[in-house]
């Protein structure tokens, strides 16, 4: 490999944990609602809100690539089915979804993270590219990444092609010279690799490899190990 000039991050389970995240973003959520329109959250109950997101995306596929969307319509419907109307169903549904993304952008690294990204920063383009919807000036690591993208930003989400060719053109470099850290082995590993890129697989949940995906050399448990890792592969 030629020497690295970029290197991307996937966000969520690679950056810090996220299913307690979202299970506390949408708790917050319910609550906000049930206090202020207590008949609509009986409209919204966890099953029911579930049923309407499978709903949309059975009309309409490509919500997967913008879960903001997916998840404020849903809200929109839900309080549709307490008998607001449409409009107000869409400004109510806003104002929940806010109170969503605020604690949705609650995250707590894994140790190790803050670190690694400003040391890589000094020697590397650092680009994040993620699938969901965090917010990384919310959080507070904009001034790390020289950019962003997003399935929503970009259109298509990850294992496609799209955010791997927007990082390339972001930072002005190829594929070759380019390294994705992910925790996903197909949307992250896989997709980097078959996209050009190097691929790390941060493995920092202990998840097992998936049997029937070639073995991938370049995996950490840590993201202390990422450090020696870089400097191995940028040799």
């Amino acid at each position: 490999m030629p020497r690295l000039k970029l290197i991307t991050f996937d966000l969520d389970n690679t950056l810090w944990p996220v299913d307690e995240v979202i299970r506390r973003a949408e708790q917050r959520c319910r609550l906000w609602i049930a206090e202020r329109y207590p008949e609509a959250a009986e409209c919204m109950t966890v099953e029911a809100v579930r049923e309407i997101r499978d709903q949309l995306l059975r009309e309409k596929p490509g919500y997967v690539h913008n879960l903001t969307a997916l998840r404020r319509d849903a809200l929109a419907r839900g309080f549709m089915a307490a008998g607001y109307h449409s409009s107000e169903a869409a400004r109510l549904a806003g104002e929940a979804f806010g109170i969503f993304h605020d604690a949705r952008n609650e995250v707590v690294f894994f140790p190790g993270a803050l670190d690694i990204l400003a040391h890589l920063a000094d020697s590397y383009t650092l680009g994040a590219l993620t699938n969901g919807n965090a917010d990384l000036r919310r959080i507070g690591i904009d001034d790390l990444f020289a950019f962003h993208h997003s399935a929503e930003t970009v259109g298509r989400g990850k294992p496609e092609a799209d955010m791997f060719l927007a990082a390339l053109k972001s930072s002005g470099s190829r594929a070759d010279q380019a390294l994705h850290v992910g925790d996903h082995p197909l949307e992250d590993v896989g997709a980097a690799i078959q996209h050009g890129f190097g691929a790390v697989w941060a493995n920092l949940l202990d998840q097992r490899w998936p049997a029937d995906l070639p073995e991938h050399p370049h995996r950490i448990h840590t993201l202390h190990e990422l450090r020696d890792l870089v400097t191995l592969l940028d040799a």
